[in-house]
């Protein structure tokens, strides 16, 4: 293979990657914001919770013990990050937003 064709291969994987790391940020505007309420999935479990932090750049930090099941679902933990994309905004909180 020639150094040409290597630098040419190169850069197409290094556009191709960048195209689709753009493709699937999440736009602002759907982004939770503290106070909503978000579903998502863990595992095979559908879950609920409170977005208590959206500060993160790549998520928000949920507080689960709002679902009615909560102790039935013998989870180790109250709160769990997860990752923008990976959720749906049931609900626009109420909350007022933090001054940055």
């Amino acid at each position: 293979m020639s150094d040409e064709n290597l630098t040419g291969g190169l850069l197409d994987a290094a556009f191709s990657r960048k195209e689709k790391e753009e493709k699937d940020q999440v736009a602002e505007e759907e982004k939770a914001t503290e106070g909503d309420i978000i579903a998502f999935k863990k595992g095979k479990q559908e879950l609920e919770g409170l977005v208590v932090s959206a500060k993160l750049d790549n998520s928000v930090v949920v507080d689960m013990t709002i679902m009615e099941n909560f102790e039935k679902l013998n989870l180790d933990y109250e709160r769990t990050v997860v990752g923008h994309g990976k959720y749906t905004v049931k609900q626009r909180g109420t909350l007022p937003q933090e001054e940055e």
